[in-house]
Protein backbone atom coordinates (compact mmCIF):
# COMPACT_ATOMS: atom_id res chain seq x y z
CA UNK A 1 0.00 0.00 0.00
CA UNK A 2 1.30 3.47 -0.91
CA UNK A 3 2.40 5.68 2.00
CA UNK A 4 -0.35 8.15 1.19
CA UNK A 5 -2.96 5.38 1.23
CA UNK A 6 -1.68 4.21 4.61
CA UNK A 7 -2.01 7.69 6.05
CA UNK A 8 -5.53 8.05 4.69
CA UNK A 9 -6.52 4.65 6.07
CA UNK A 10 -5.44 5.72 9.55
CA UNK A 11 -6.14 9.46 9.58
CA UNK A 12 -8.40 10.26 6.64
CA UNK A 13 -7.83 12.97 4.05
CA UNK A 14 -6.88 15.59 3.01
CA UNK A 15 -3.43 16.10 4.48
CA UNK A 16 0.00 17.60 3.95
CA UNK A 17 3.13 15.50 4.25
CA UNK A 18 6.57 17.06 4.62
CA UNK A 19 9.91 15.30 4.02
CA UNK A 20 12.79 16.41 6.25
CA UNK A 21 15.37 14.88 3.91
CA UNK A 22 14.42 17.39 1.22
CA UNK A 23 14.87 20.26 3.69
CA UNK A 24 18.38 18.96 4.48
CA UNK A 25 19.22 18.81 0.77
CA UNK A 26 18.02 22.36 0.14
CA UNK A 27 19.88 23.65 3.18
CA UNK A 28 23.04 22.01 1.90
CA UNK A 29 22.69 23.87 -1.41
CA UNK A 30 22.38 27.19 0.42
CA UNK A 31 25.32 26.50 2.70
CA UNK A 32 27.53 25.52 -0.25
CA UNK A 33 26.45 28.50 -2.33
CA UNK A 34 26.78 31.02 0.51
CA UNK A 35 29.56 29.73 2.80
CA UNK A 36 29.97 33.16 4.44
CA UNK A 37 26.28 33.60 5.30
CA UNK A 38 23.89 32.51 8.00
CA UNK A 39 20.31 31.57 7.15
CA UNK A 40 16.86 32.36 8.49
CA UNK A 41 13.71 30.40 7.76
CA UNK A 42 10.64 32.53 7.11
CA UNK A 43 8.30 31.06 9.71
CA UNK A 44 5.21 32.31 7.85
CA UNK A 45 6.08 29.94 5.00
CA UNK A 46 5.43 26.88 7.16
CA UNK A 47 4.98 27.19 10.93
CA UNK A 48 4.41 23.45 11.47
CA UNK A 49 6.48 22.62 14.55
CA UNK A 50 8.35 19.56 13.19
CA UNK A 51 9.42 21.66 10.19
CA UNK A 52 10.69 24.42 12.48
CA UNK A 53 12.49 21.86 14.64
CA UNK A 54 14.18 20.47 11.54
CA UNK A 55 15.37 23.97 10.62
CA UNK A 56 16.71 24.47 14.13
CA UNK A 57 18.60 21.16 13.95
CA UNK A 58 20.32 22.42 10.79
CA UNK A 59 21.46 25.62 12.51
CA UNK A 60 18.93 27.77 10.66
CA UNK A 61 17.37 30.67 12.53
CA UNK A 62 14.00 32.37 12.19
CA UNK A 63 12.65 35.31 10.27
CA UNK A 64 9.60 36.01 12.42
CA UNK A 65 6.82 38.25 11.13
CA UNK A 66 4.74 38.20 14.31
CA UNK A 67 5.14 37.87 18.05
CA UNK A 68 3.59 34.41 17.84
CA UNK A 69 6.23 33.35 15.33
CA UNK A 70 8.93 34.42 17.79
CA UNK A 71 7.37 32.08 20.35
CA UNK A 72 7.19 29.26 17.79
CA UNK A 73 10.87 29.69 16.94
CA UNK A 74 11.82 29.51 20.60
CA UNK A 75 9.63 26.46 21.10
CA UNK A 76 11.37 24.80 18.15
CA UNK A 77 14.72 25.22 19.89
CA UNK A 78 16.13 28.18 17.98
CA UNK A 79 18.39 30.31 20.19
CA UNK A 80 17.43 33.92 20.89
CA UNK A 81 20.41 35.21 18.90
CA UNK A 82 19.14 33.40 15.79
CA UNK A 83 15.63 34.88 15.82
CA UNK A 84 14.96 38.12 13.94
CA UNK A 85 11.60 39.81 14.39
CA UNK A 86 10.59 41.96 11.43
CA UNK A 87 6.95 43.04 11.32
CA UNK A 88 5.68 45.91 9.14
CA UNK A 89 3.58 47.36 11.97
CA UNK A 90 4.01 45.79 15.40
CA UNK A 91 1.87 47.08 18.23
CA UNK A 92 3.10 48.24 21.60
CA UNK A 93 1.89 44.91 23.00
CA UNK A 94 3.84 42.99 20.35
CA UNK A 95 7.03 44.81 21.21
CA UNK A 96 6.55 44.21 24.92
CA UNK A 97 6.02 40.52 24.22
CA UNK A 98 9.16 39.99 22.12
CA UNK A 99 11.63 42.11 24.10
CA UNK A 100 14.57 39.96 25.13
CA UNK A 101 13.45 37.05 22.96
CA UNK A 102 14.95 38.06 19.59
CA UNK A 103 16.60 40.74 17.50
CA UNK A 104 14.01 43.43 16.73
CA UNK A 105 14.01 45.20 13.36
CA UNK A 106 12.22 48.55 13.11
CA UNK A 107 10.18 49.04 9.96
CA UNK A 108 9.16 52.69 10.45
CA UNK A 109 9.79 55.80 12.52
CA UNK A 110 6.68 54.98 14.54
CA UNK A 111 8.14 51.59 15.45
CA UNK A 112 11.38 53.31 16.47
CA UNK A 113 9.30 55.56 18.74
CA UNK A 114 7.59 52.56 20.33
CA UNK A 115 10.96 50.91 20.89
CA UNK A 116 12.38 54.13 22.36
CA UNK A 117 9.44 54.32 24.75
CA UNK A 118 9.85 50.68 25.80
CA UNK A 119 13.60 51.05 26.33
CA UNK A 120 13.27 54.31 28.27
CA UNK A 121 10.61 52.82 30.54
CA UNK A 122 12.94 49.92 31.39
CA UNK A 123 16.09 52.02 31.60
CA UNK A 124 17.69 50.08 28.74
CA UNK A 125 19.97 50.87 25.86
CA UNK A 126 18.24 48.70 23.27
CA UNK A 127 19.94 47.46 20.11
CA UNK A 128 17.59 47.38 17.11
CA UNK A 129 17.90 46.76 13.40
CA UNK A 130 16.64 49.15 10.75
CA UNK A 131 14.70 48.10 7.66
CA UNK A 132 15.48 50.47 4.81
CA UNK A 133 13.57 50.82 1.53
CA UNK A 134 16.61 51.56 -0.63
CA UNK A 135 16.99 53.86 -3.62
CA UNK A 136 18.22 50.92 -5.73
CA UNK A 137 16.06 48.12 -7.13
CA UNK A 138 16.65 44.52 -8.12
CA UNK A 139 16.38 45.16 -11.87
CA UNK A 140 17.72 48.70 -12.18
CA UNK A 141 14.31 50.26 -12.72
CA UNK A 142 13.20 53.36 -10.75
CA UNK A 143 12.22 52.59 -7.17
CA UNK A 144 8.51 52.48 -6.35
CA UNK A 145 6.66 53.41 -3.15
CA UNK A 146 6.45 50.62 -0.58
CA UNK A 147 4.71 49.96 2.71
CA UNK A 148 7.88 48.24 3.90
CA UNK A 149 10.80 49.96 5.60
CA UNK A 150 11.99 53.55 5.81
CA UNK A 151 12.85 55.27 2.54
CA UNK A 152 16.61 55.64 2.26
CA UNK A 153 16.39 59.41 1.72
CA UNK A 154 14.67 59.85 5.10
CA UNK A 155 17.39 57.89 6.90
CA UNK A 156 20.06 60.47 6.02
CA UNK A 157 17.82 63.26 7.38
CA UNK A 158 17.34 61.65 10.82
CA UNK A 159 19.37 62.39 13.95
CA UNK A 160 18.94 58.91 15.43
CA UNK A 161 21.06 59.45 18.55
CA UNK A 162 19.14 62.61 19.43
CA UNK A 163 15.64 61.41 18.58
CA UNK A 164 16.05 57.89 19.97
CA UNK A 165 18.61 58.18 22.81
CA UNK A 166 17.78 54.76 24.27
CA UNK A 167 18.29 52.92 20.96
CA UNK A 168 21.39 51.73 19.15
CA UNK A 169 21.10 50.79 15.47
CA UNK A 170 23.07 47.56 15.18
CA UNK A 171 21.66 45.95 12.04
CA UNK A 172 20.42 46.60 8.52
CA UNK A 173 17.52 44.77 6.87
CA UNK A 174 16.68 45.10 3.17
CA UNK A 175 14.17 43.08 1.20
CA UNK A 176 12.76 44.23 -2.13
CA UNK A 177 11.81 41.08 -4.03
CA UNK A 178 11.23 37.37 -3.58
CA UNK A 179 11.55 34.48 -6.03
CA UNK A 180 14.46 35.86 -8.09
CA UNK A 181 15.94 33.46 -10.64
CA UNK A 182 18.49 35.84 -12.17
CA UNK A 183 22.03 35.31 -10.86
CA UNK A 184 23.31 38.67 -12.12
CA UNK A 185 20.45 40.54 -10.44
CA UNK A 186 21.16 38.84 -7.13
CA UNK A 187 24.89 39.55 -7.40
CA UNK A 188 24.26 43.26 -7.99
CA UNK A 189 21.76 43.27 -5.15
CA UNK A 190 24.25 41.86 -2.64
CA UNK A 191 26.81 44.45 -3.73
CA UNK A 192 24.26 47.27 -3.43
CA UNK A 193 23.11 46.19 0.04
CA UNK A 194 26.68 46.02 1.30
CA UNK A 195 27.33 49.46 -0.15
CA UNK A 196 24.26 50.75 1.70
CA UNK A 197 25.53 49.12 4.90
CA UNK A 198 28.85 50.96 4.57
CA UNK A 199 27.04 54.29 4.11
CA UNK A 200 24.82 53.57 7.11
CA UNK A 201 27.82 52.74 9.31
CA UNK A 202 29.55 55.98 8.38
CA UNK A 203 26.38 57.99 8.94
CA UNK A 204 25.78 56.47 12.36
CA UNK A 205 29.49 56.30 13.25
CA UNK A 206 29.09 52.69 14.35
CA UNK A 207 29.76 49.13 13.27
CA UNK A 208 26.79 47.03 12.22
CA UNK A 209 26.44 43.63 13.86
CA UNK A 210 24.39 42.08 11.06
CA UNK A 211 23.13 42.67 7.54
CA UNK A 212 19.91 40.88 6.62
CA UNK A 213 19.57 40.69 2.83
CA UNK A 214 16.02 39.38 3.01
CA UNK A 215 14.87 36.70 0.58
CA UNK A 216 15.26 36.55 -3.16
CA UNK A 217 16.83 33.18 -3.89
CA UNK A 218 14.13 31.70 -6.10
CA UNK A 219 13.19 28.15 -7.00
CA UNK A 220 11.79 26.74 -10.20
CA UNK A 221 8.08 25.99 -10.26
CA UNK A 222 7.59 25.65 -14.02
CA UNK A 223 10.61 23.94 -15.62
CA UNK A 224 9.30 24.68 -19.13
CA UNK A 225 9.47 28.44 -18.57
CA UNK A 226 11.93 28.97 -15.73
CA UNK A 227 15.64 28.22 -15.47
CA UNK A 228 17.28 27.46 -12.13
CA UNK A 229 19.92 29.70 -10.64
CA UNK A 230 23.55 28.95 -11.45
CA UNK A 231 24.69 28.25 -7.89
CA UNK A 232 28.38 28.35 -8.70
CA UNK A 233 28.07 31.79 -10.33
CA UNK A 234 25.93 32.92 -7.42
CA UNK A 235 28.57 31.72 -4.95
CA UNK A 236 31.24 33.70 -6.78
CA UNK A 237 29.05 36.82 -6.96
CA UNK A 238 28.24 36.74 -3.24
CA UNK A 239 31.88 36.08 -2.30
CA UNK A 240 33.04 38.88 -4.59
CA UNK A 241 30.69 41.36 -2.93
CA UNK A 242 31.87 40.27 0.52
CA UNK A 243 35.54 40.62 -0.44
CA UNK A 244 34.91 44.06 -1.97
CA UNK A 245 33.75 45.42 1.39
CA UNK A 246 35.85 43.19 3.66
CA UNK A 247 37.88 46.11 5.05
CA UNK A 248 34.75 48.09 5.93
CA UNK A 249 32.22 45.49 7.05
CA UNK A 250 32.56 42.90 9.80
CA UNK A 251 28.82 42.25 10.17
CA UNK A 252 27.18 38.84 10.15
CA UNK A 253 25.57 38.26 6.73
CA UNK A 254 22.08 36.75 6.69
CA UNK A 255 19.74 35.42 4.02
CA UNK A 256 16.08 34.59 4.53
CA UNK A 257 14.45 31.62 2.85
CA UNK A 258 11.01 30.11 3.19
CA UNK A 259 10.24 28.82 -0.25
CA UNK A 260 13.74 27.59 -1.20
CA UNK A 261 14.17 25.56 1.97
CA UNK A 262 10.68 24.12 2.31
CA UNK A 263 8.68 24.28 -0.92
CA UNK A 264 9.84 20.95 -2.39
CA UNK A 265 9.52 19.09 0.91
CA UNK A 266 5.72 19.20 0.90
CA UNK A 267 2.96 17.31 -0.89
CA UNK A 268 -0.73 18.08 -0.59
CA UNK A 269 -2.90 14.97 -0.72
CA UNK A 270 -6.65 15.12 -1.20
CA UNK A 271 -9.20 12.78 -2.80
CA UNK A 272 -11.88 12.76 -5.47
CA UNK A 273 -15.33 12.90 -3.91
CA UNK A 274 -17.36 13.39 -7.10
CA UNK A 275 -16.96 13.33 -10.88
CA UNK A 276 -19.26 15.46 -13.02
CA UNK A 277 -19.85 16.06 -16.72
CA UNK A 278 -21.00 19.48 -17.90
CA UNK A 279 -21.01 20.69 -21.53
CA UNK A 280 -18.29 18.23 -22.57
CA UNK A 281 -16.17 19.15 -19.57
CA UNK A 282 -15.12 16.62 -16.89
CA UNK A 283 -14.80 17.87 -13.33
CA UNK A 284 -12.98 16.01 -10.59
CA UNK A 285 -14.38 17.43 -7.35
CA UNK A 286 -11.93 17.03 -4.46
CA UNK A 287 -11.97 17.63 -0.74
CA UNK A 288 -10.59 20.97 0.45
CA UNK A 289 -9.54 22.88 -2.63
CA UNK A 290 -9.24 26.56 -1.72
CA UNK A 291 -9.68 25.76 1.96
CA UNK A 292 -6.84 23.25 1.83
CA UNK A 293 -4.28 24.41 -0.75
CA UNK A 294 -5.12 27.96 -1.81
CA UNK A 295 -2.17 28.92 -4.03
CA UNK A 296 -3.24 27.02 -7.18
CA UNK A 297 -6.80 28.33 -6.72
CA UNK A 298 -5.64 31.94 -6.48
CA UNK A 299 -3.50 31.46 -9.59
CA UNK A 300 -6.61 30.35 -11.49
CA UNK A 301 -8.47 33.43 -10.26
CA UNK A 302 -5.69 35.68 -11.55
CA UNK A 303 -5.16 33.79 -14.81
CA UNK A 304 -7.53 35.91 -16.98
CA UNK A 305 -5.67 39.06 -15.91
CA UNK A 306 -2.15 37.60 -16.13
CA UNK A 307 -2.29 34.73 -18.67
CA UNK A 308 1.44 34.50 -19.35
CA UNK A 309 3.26 35.66 -16.24
CA UNK A 310 2.41 36.47 -12.65
CA UNK A 311 4.11 39.56 -11.27
CA UNK A 312 6.41 39.55 -8.26
CA UNK A 313 3.95 41.74 -6.37
CA UNK A 314 1.61 38.74 -5.99
CA UNK A 315 4.19 36.65 -4.15
CA UNK A 316 3.87 34.58 -2.08
CA UNK A 317 0.14 34.20 -2.73
CA UNK A 318 0.44 33.13 -6.36
CA UNK A 319 3.20 32.07 -8.72
CA UNK A 320 3.67 30.87 -12.30
CA UNK A 321 1.40 28.75 -14.48
CA UNK A 322 1.96 25.00 -14.35
CA UNK A 323 3.54 25.35 -10.93
CA UNK A 324 2.33 22.02 -9.58
CA UNK A 325 2.72 18.45 -10.70
CA UNK A 326 -0.73 16.95 -10.23
CA UNK A 327 -1.12 13.19 -10.00
CA UNK A 328 -4.21 11.04 -9.67
CA UNK A 329 -3.26 7.83 -7.86
CA UNK A 330 -5.21 5.54 -10.13
CA UNK A 331 -4.41 2.12 -11.56
CA UNK A 332 -5.87 3.12 -14.92
CA UNK A 333 -3.60 3.18 -17.98
CA UNK A 334 -5.83 5.81 -19.59
CA UNK A 335 -5.57 9.57 -19.23
CA UNK A 336 -8.14 12.32 -19.60
CA UNK A 337 -8.28 16.09 -19.60
CA UNK A 338 -10.15 17.43 -16.58
CA UNK A 339 -10.77 20.43 -14.39
CA UNK A 340 -9.99 19.87 -10.71
CA UNK A 341 -12.26 21.79 -8.37
CA UNK A 342 -12.74 21.91 -4.62
CA UNK A 343 -16.08 21.17 -2.98
CA UNK A 344 -16.78 24.67 -1.66
CA UNK A 345 -19.93 26.43 -2.85
CA UNK A 346 -17.93 28.88 -4.97
CA UNK A 347 -17.17 28.81 -8.68
CA UNK A 348 -13.76 30.26 -7.84
CA UNK A 349 -12.77 27.07 -5.99
CA UNK A 350 -10.86 25.74 -9.03
CA UNK A 351 -7.42 24.18 -8.54
CA UNK A 352 -6.57 23.40 -12.18
CA UNK A 353 -8.15 23.64 -15.61
CA UNK A 354 -7.65 21.36 -18.59
CA UNK A 355 -4.94 19.21 -17.04
CA UNK A 356 -4.09 15.76 -18.33
CA UNK A 357 -4.10 13.16 -15.55
CA UNK A 358 -4.66 9.44 -15.12
CA UNK A 359 -8.32 8.61 -15.45
CA UNK A 360 -9.66 8.58 -11.93
CA UNK A 361 -12.56 7.30 -9.92
CA UNK A 362 -14.33 8.61 -6.87
CA UNK A 363 -12.10 7.79 -3.90
CA UNK A 364 -8.78 8.09 -5.76
CA UNK A 365 -6.18 10.26 -4.12
CA UNK A 366 -4.90 13.39 -5.90
CA UNK A 367 -1.50 14.89 -5.07
CA UNK A 368 0.03 18.33 -5.61
CA UNK A 369 3.76 18.92 -5.19
CA UNK A 370 5.49 22.20 -4.20
CA UNK A 371 3.31 22.32 -1.11
CA UNK A 372 5.91 22.76 1.63
CA UNK A 373 5.85 26.57 1.76
CA UNK A 374 3.06 29.13 1.65
CA UNK A 375 0.51 26.35 1.39
CA UNK A 376 -1.28 25.30 4.59
CA UNK A 377 -0.43 28.66 6.15
CA UNK A 378 -2.07 30.61 3.30
CA UNK A 379 -5.33 28.70 2.94
CA UNK A 380 -8.65 30.10 4.26
CA UNK A 381 -8.99 27.03 6.43
CA UNK A 382 -12.13 28.06 8.29
CA UNK A 383 -14.29 28.89 5.27
CA UNK A 384 -17.51 26.81 5.20
CA UNK A 385 -16.53 25.09 8.48
CA UNK A 386 -15.05 22.10 6.69
CA UNK A 387 -12.63 19.77 8.51
CA UNK A 388 -9.09 21.11 8.17
CA UNK A 389 -6.27 19.16 6.51
CA UNK A 390 -3.92 17.29 8.81
CA UNK A 391 -0.14 17.61 8.65
CA UNK A 392 2.56 14.92 8.91
CA UNK A 393 6.34 15.02 8.94
CA UNK A 394 8.76 12.29 7.92
CA UNK A 395 12.54 12.39 8.09
CA UNK A 396 15.59 10.44 7.06
CA UNK A 397 16.57 7.71 9.47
Amino acid sequence: MHTFEKIRAEHGSPFYIYDGKVISEQASILKTTFPDFGFLFSVKANPFMPVLQKMASLGIGADAASAKEVDLALEAGMPVENIYYSCPAPTKEDITHVLGKCHIIADSFHVLSLLEEAAAFRGLKLAVGLRIHPDFTMDGMPQMPSKFGIDECFVWETAFEKEYPHLTIDGLHVHIRSQVLDTEQLGRYYDNVMGLAVRLQKFLDTKLEYINFGGGVGKVYDAAKQSPLDYEKLRKAASSAKEKYANELSAKLLLESGRFLACDCGTYVTEIVDIKQSHDKTFYIVKNGANGFFKPVLRQILLPFHPDHIGASYEPFATENDSYEINVLSESSETEVVDIAGHLCSGADMMARDVTVKKGNIGNLVTFNHAGSYAYSLAPLFFASQPMPKQFFIDEK
